[in-house]
């Protein structure tokens, strides 16, 4: 039961702490793919654990994985005896409070998916009729005098774009394009319907209630420096200034919806190239850190429990 005892304590402090050790990462210094991942694999991680710790917790009597799993329920056998009911209820209790939360996740995660593929069907279907297709680039053109451009997610994500953004500089033009290249290569609408799923699902976690917000700026962070990495970043902040995102759908991401001067204070304070992609790594493996250090804490606490009934 150890194990599970510091998945779970594991769970709690990611959840509840997390956004406070997180908006460390919110800094312009700090790579927008690399914050964006500590993001998201923290609730994960969070949730992961419970889910494991939950499973744990009703392994029956005899079948541990490991000792660590039964060093709790053996020291106290020993030194009370056979565990009592409420030992039981407690487990069976924690693993069903797990299991409704992880339910009530899934049954709102599945309303949203099934919510926003449906709009975006009746959309691209409507866009399609109305535009002409670019087959070198698979854009979308509405004729539209102002500038927009957004993405549409899914398996047959789309990029919509006005005759206005092809009148723009083309640096300019490049950059809008690549931007939203940007989010669906880094299938950032998946992202962004997975912290809004959890934040309604759960709205009483700091993590999940805090994720939905950052995750949304952060995604658009990081297909701005997609963007600038491919067109540079002043040609991205020209794009920003030059583009509006006060008409596109709820369900898509377009590039001049959030917080645009944060985003070109982030452009402009950008650190220079870097490993990227082994820096996301360790972005996830750092989320996990919590849960492990909480296993060890807890098996440390029962062997010193364990240790100190023996010496009594």
């Amino acid at each position: 039961m150890t194990v599970a005892l510091g998945l779970l304590i594991g769970a709690v402090v990611i959840a509840v702490f997390g956004p406070v050790y997180l908006r460390a990462l919110l800094r312009p210094r700090v790579r927008p793919g690399i914050a964006l991942a500590g993001w998201v694999a923290s609730p994960l991680v969070a949730i992961g654990a419970a889910i494991t710790g939950a499973a744990l917790l009703v392994v029956p009597d005899g079948a541990s994985v490991d000792g660590l799993i039964g060093m709790a329920r053996s020291c106290v056998n020993v030194v009370h005896g056979d565990p009592a009911a409420w030992g039981y209820v407690a487990r069976l209790g924690g693993a069903a409070l797990v299991a409704a939360a992880v339910l009530r996740v899934l049954v709102v995660a599945a309303g949203i998916v099934r919510k926003e593929a449906a709009l975006r069907r009746r959309h691209l279907t409507a866009v399609r009729l109305l535009s002409g297709e670019d087959p070198d680039s698979r854009v979308l053109w509405l004729d539209q005098a102002v500038p927009v451009a957004y993405s549409i997610g899914g398996r047959h994500g789309a990029i919509v774009a006005t005759t206005g953004v092809r009148h723009l500089a083309p640096e300019a033009r490049e950059a809008v394009l690549a931007h939203e290249r940007a989010h669906l290569s880094g299938r950032h609408h998946a992202l962004v319907r997975l912290v809004t799923a959890l934040a309604k699902a759960l709205p009483f976690v700091p993590l999940f209630r805090a994720a939905h917000p950052a995750v949304r700026v952060l995604v658009e962070l990081a297909a701005d420096a997609g963007a600038a990495r491919h067109c540079g970043a002043s040609s991205v902040c020209a794009a920003l200034r030059a583009v509006t995102g006060e008409v596109v759908p709820t369900t898509s991401l377009a590039m001049s919806r959030e917080s645009v001067q944060l985003r070109l204070h982030w452009l402009q304070a950008a650190p220079p190239g870097g490993r990227h992609r082994a820096s996301c790594v360790a972005a996830v493996v750092a989320s996990a850190s919590p849960a492990v250090l909480a296993i060890g804490a807890a098996a440390c606490l029962v062997l010193l429990y364990c240790l100190g009934l023996e010496i009594l």
